[in-house]
């Protein structure tokens, strides 16, 4: 296992580099929601010593060993396609370093898809996309990186808050061991008893309505999000947010929910390598995924609203762990009802779930979505993932709404 653990300091500067970008947005509606440009792109530099705690982490009393299914979600009236998730084929296996590949599939306008991409990869400047993966079937059937020479398939690429949709899964995996309740308050040491944040719910902090305050910023200040991170003890900055609205009253997307997540992940793995061995053992080496970067802060705390690195391959596998209903080669990761879950809509926003981003268009595709274009496309109908890494958002934007029209076209 080879872990590369970005140093709080560099994690910090990243993000002082992107956090405007990751700014509240509506969600897709034919396509992931658009964010807006930033002036500089921070790429990723692993290194492999984890960061070095400056004080120890705040001693949290566990929430209790109580399991508790996921809220089961109703069936779409229109497409009934909740719960119903294509199988792996048979004779297909679930991919571990190589994928199977896969032939193209009859009527899909192939050329359509070459020029969108062909147009989005340029010349391999700075605004670009940087990767395309089709996965069909289980098999993937596409995979082109852009002529610039840092775009490879070995290149750890970042999904910046893609990363909410990991916390998301991890949430689940305790949920599936008896560990964590999506439906009990949250044990914040924040919010003692009596104080208003203390009704707030994991459910609240998944689906961004906990009522916290919290400014995702843009330069040059860089709202709460920078200040969040430069703390050094970024979930108990958002934690002592004053709350502005009743929980589960309003949708305010907040990276400051997903630290706050992220903590209690660690207050029931521990911190430091602890939360790492954790990922990586119940997540990322079930599918194998070998290499990635996590970034910790100050507290040993995994900045889960922003900082995972993968590299294109593993987001697939990432999206096919979704497509697959959260089971992997016959293994059940995720609860049974956490997929539906995940993309049942928010009360307070039609477009979001829980860590991730909904089509009302079209109800069997949803989006883990990150800033300067990244997403994962998950579409049930078509039996498709589509990961797209990116740049620049405008560049990439087009190229998953090509790619699922040609799909659709082909029916």
């Amino acid at each position: 296992m080879k872990k590369h653990t970005a140093d709080w300091m560099r994690a910090a500067l990243a993000l002082i580099l992107l956090c405007g970008v990751i700014s509240a947005c509506a969600g897709p509606t034919a396509s992931p929601p658009p964010t807006p440009e930033p002036a500089v792109q921070a790429q990723p530099t692993p290194t492999n010593p984890p960061p070095t705690a400056a004080s120890p982490p705040p001693t949290v009393t566990p929430s209790p060993t109580v399991t508790v299914q996921a809220p089961t979600p109703t069936p779409d009236p229109v497409t009934g396609l909740t719960g119903k998730y294509p199988p792996q084929p048979e004779g297909v296996p679930f991919p571990d370093e190589d994928w199977p590949a896969g032939e193209w599939p009859d009527g899909v306008d192939r050329a359509a898809i070459d020029a969108v991409v062909d147009t989005a990869f340029g010349s391999g400047g700075p605004n670009r996309v940087t990767a395309v993966l089709i996965v069909h079937g289980g098999k993937l059937i596409y995979e082109r990186y852009s002529p610039n020479g840092a775009d490879t398939p070995t290149a750890l690429m970042p999904g910046y808050s893609m990363a909410k949709s990991i916390t998301s899964a991890l949430i689940g995996i305790m949920v599936r061991d008896g560990r964590l309740s999506v439906i009990d308050p949250a044990t914040v040491p924040e919010w003692p008893a009596g104080d208003p944040r203390a009704g707030i719910t994991i459910d609240n902090l998944l689906r961004m309505e906990s009522g916290l305050e919290f400014s995702q910023g843009r330069p040059p200040d860089f709202g709460d999000q920078g200040a969040m991170v430069l703390s050094g003890d970024a979930a108990h900055y958002a934690a002592e947010k004053p709350l502005v609205n009743p929980p589960g009253s309003e949708f305010h997307y907040s990276s400051g929910n997903t630290v706050i997540l992220a903590r209690i992940l660690a207050d029931q793995a521990g911190y430091g390598e602890d939360i790492l061995n954790f990922v990586h053992a119940e997540l990322f080496d079930k599918l194998g995924i070998q290499r990635f970067d996590l970034q910790l802060d100050r507290s040993g705390t995994w900045l889960g609203s922003h900082a995972a690195s993968l590299t294109a391959r593993d987001w697939a596998k990432f999206g096919l762990l979704y497509l697959r209903d959260g089971v992997w080669d016959g293994e059940r990761i995720l609860p049974e009802g956490w997929v539906d879950y995940s993309r049942t809509p928010a009360s307070t926003n039609p477009e979001y779930g829980a860590g991730w981003w909904l089509d009302l268009l079209r109800p069997q595709v949803f989006y883990a979505v990150g800033a300067f274009g990244q997403a994962i496309t998950v579409d049930l109908e078509h039996d498709l993932v589509i990961v797209t890494l990116a740049t620049d958002s405008q560049t990439s934007l087009p190229v998953s709404e090509v790619i699922l029209n040609a799909f659709a076209a082909a029916d």
